[in-house]
């Protein structure tokens, strides 16, 4: 647990950072909240940018994508993960990349790669393009112009995962060894 009492899931040794099993939590939150964490933490739920830039700043960790398309499921990790400070606009670093369905973190196409982005929110736009990719998706994410992925974008949005529309995201974080 954290300071402010944030219970953390876990799956096989994966600390869950975001989950999305339905669309009765809205992803299109405030930096604060975003910053913070909101949801519940067993339904759709988003750990907190701080907690993540702390526990990626203690120790070398992995992240891990699930998605659940068409009923099939899809999983994607990095080997190195990291978020930076509040300072950083809590950006994200990753690489060491393998998966089954593409590098959703860094796109071919340079104007979809989220590696190395600060985070945006509606309120807060880190992206950049001119306008304000957090607004036009309804939610947070590191946007660059403006999305490749978005797992917390509106739940069934065709702008929710651009290799198809997820019914149920995962992302996960694990210490390495």
């Amino acid at each position: 647990m954290f300071a402010n009492s944030t219970p953390v899931t876990s799956v096989n040794g994966w600390i869950v950072i975001q989950q999305r099993i339905d669309g009765s939590q809205s992803f299109n939150q405030t930096w604060s909240t975003y910053k913070s964490g909101f949801g519940i933490y067993y339904r759709n739920f988003w750990l907190g940018l701080e907690k993540m830039h702390q526990l990626t700043a203690s120790a070398d960790y992995r992240l891990r994508f699930e998605v659940l398309i068409g009923g099939k499921w899809y999983s994607d990790e990095y080997d190195h993960f990291k978020i930076n400070s509040k300072l950083e606009m809590y950006s994200i670093n990753v690489s060491g990349y393998c998966g089954d369905k593409a590098d959703v973190l860094n796109y071919p196409n340079s104007n979809y790669v989220h590696n190395g982005m600060k985070f945006s929110t509606p309120d807060q736009d880190n992206d950049r393009t001119a306008s304000n990719c957090a607004s036009t998706h309804s939610s947070g994410n590191w946007f660059n112009a403006c999305s490749c992925q978005n797992v917390n974008g509106p739940y069934g949005s065709s702008k929710f995962f651009y290799v198809g529309y997820p019914t149920y995201s995962r992302m996960m974080m694990k210490r390495n060894v």
